[in-house]
């Protein structure tokens, strides 16, 4: 099937059917998706956490107002952002582009290095609020990956912006990481019984949705 069947196959799944679960092979290939996300500079300041263990989602239910797709669903993923970023995070990642990149042709360690001179510049030089709402966008981004990787799949997600980060970030000791719990991303397989798998999908036309200039 196409993607753009796959895309009109999926829908927010509200309930899960706890019975399945989604196999560690697919996982691992959902998790490369996400590593394939791109990112501003490339650099790909936060963490996925996948939390499959009953007892932690039961403690995470409440700071999701209690929405049963957070202990039904078979992976639950969390987009951390950094709080802040640091130099010493970005020479980390240049160091990364160093050894993966040693041997292309056309790799000049200078012209990296300069590369990370004016990454240092643009954002070490952002407000800390500015900085923060950058470093979320970063999420976002790779949550549409992820969910349309999902959905290539035939894997059933909901994304969820409803839950209260700052009690999220307290039961998984994000703050002492440099974490911020920014989206979560319940995934598994639709119930029988989810009404809204059968719901005509709705979204703008193309002609209010795009214009062509």
């Amino acid at each position: 099937m196409s993607l753009i069947d796959s895309l009109n196959w999926r829908y927010a799944t509200t309930k899960f059917d706890t019975s399945k679960t989604i196999s560690d092979n697919e996982i691992d290939k959902l998790k490369e998706i996400t590593k394939l996300s791109p990112s501003s500079w490339g650099f790909q300041f936060y963490k996925v956490l996948v939390i499959t263990d009953k007892k932690l989602k039961q403690r995470l239910l409440p700071t999701a107002y209690n929405q049963s797709q957070i202990v039904d669903c078979s992976h639950l993923f969390i987009f951390c952002s950094y709080r802040s970023v640091f130099e010493h995070d970005i020479d980390q990642m240049i160091v990364e582009f160093h050894r993966i990149r040693a041997n292309d042709q056309n790799y000049s360690k200078e012209s990296t290095d300069s590369y990370a001179s004016g990454a240092k510049k643009s954002i070490l030089n952002m407000n800390e609020a500015k900085q923060l709402e950058w470093l979320k966008k970063q999420c976002y981004i790779a949550l549409g990956q992820l969910m349309v990787g999902c959905a290539d799949m035939r894997i059933d997600s909901c994304p969820m912006e409803g839950f209260k980060s700052d009690e999220v970030d307290e039961v998984l000791d994000l703050n002492s990481q440099n974490l911020t719990s920014v989206v979560l991303l319940p995934t598994g397989y639709r119930s029988s019984e989810d009404k809204y798998q059968h719901k005509t999908k709705v979204r703008k036309p193309k002609n209010l949705l795009f214009e062509d200039k």
